[in-house]
């Protein structure tokens, strides 16, 4: 009996130290674990700084951005449950890119998926590594457009372009559009934007070039008659709001919220029959 009374006193000895080291442990205060914020406290959107109706409007490129995209994403936002400071700027588009790239703006308005985009910024992705087509949120075309004034003969026919030995292709700043250029081994004739690119075709200053077929169809009736559309389109592809990847790394919540929205806004504004990935 004296043994088991002695045995049992020494176990308890040795337990004492560890018992109070333990309930000292629980005493002191846990460090929150650093996790992402849901809401980011303010938002620098960067958009075209040129027409791309309709969703952006206004040919001043001083004037305040506004468009259906400019709505959809104070739609997106305010969906999300934030209710973060929204700055809105103009850019050219090269100059846009590369604040992007920066972090210097955490938005770029709209834009084609590609390589280039993709390094510089975050889209919303499928698990096998493609850009998500069911996260889109406008699905647009980009057709050849000759001079309709012009005695030249250009036709396309979806696979080849045929035209005179020196014709030149009209093309903006777009990653996609010029990398298509390339790859089909036609002259680019490059344009600092758009507009840019519309004008020289519309002035006979190139016979023929690659325009978005939205904005096409808002041009007025004069400038239409200039245009002969090309048949099919070189490119139909959805478009994408790109995130910068420090906004990606520290609100990835607000960013996957933001693209569910404007993909919902954009395609009830098609009648897409394509719903969104929730």
């Amino acid at each position: 009996m004296n043994q088991a009374r002695a045995s049992f006193s020494f176990a308890a000895l040795c337990l004492s130290p560890l018992l109070a080291a333990g309930a000292a442990a629980a005493d002191e205060p846990q460090l929150p674990q650093q996790q992402p914020q849901r809401c980011p406290a303010e938002l620098r959107v960067g958009v075209l700084d040129y027409e791309l109706a309709p969703l952006l409007l206004g040919k001043d490129k001083s004037a305040p951005p506004a468009g259906k995209l400019i709505d959809w994403i104070r739609q997106a936002v305010s969906r999300s449950g934030c209710t973060p400071r929204l700055q809105l700027q103009r850019f050219p588009i090269t100059r846009g890119r590369e604040l992007l790239l920066r972090n210097e703006i955490d938005i770029w308005g709209v834009a084609f998926p590609g390589a280039e985009l993709l390094a510089i910024s975050a889209l919303p992705m499928q698990q096998d590594g493609q850009v998500d087509p069911q996260l889109g949120f406008y699905l647009s075309s980009y057709s050849l457009y000759a001079d309709a004034l012009s005695s030249q003969q250009i036709s396309w026919d979806g696979q080849t372009l045929r035209g005179p030995e020196d014709m030149r292709v009209g093309v903006a700043p777009v990653p996609a559009l010029r990398a298509l250029v390339a790859e089909r081994n036609w002259t680019a004739e490059n344009g600092l934007d758009t507009q840019n690119v519309l004008n020289k075709l519309v002035q006979g200053r190139s016979a023929v070039a690659i325009l978005p077929d939205m904005l096409v169809a808002t041009q007025p009736a004069e400038v239409l008659a200039r245009l002969r559309k090309l048949s099919p389109p070189v490119l139909t592809s959805w478009y994408y709001s790109p995130i910068s990847k420090d906004l990606f790394a520290r609100h990835p919540a607000f960013v996957r919220s933001f693209w569910l929205e404007m993909c919902k806004a954009g395609r009830a504004e098609q009648r897409s029959r394509v719903g969104c990935r929730e």
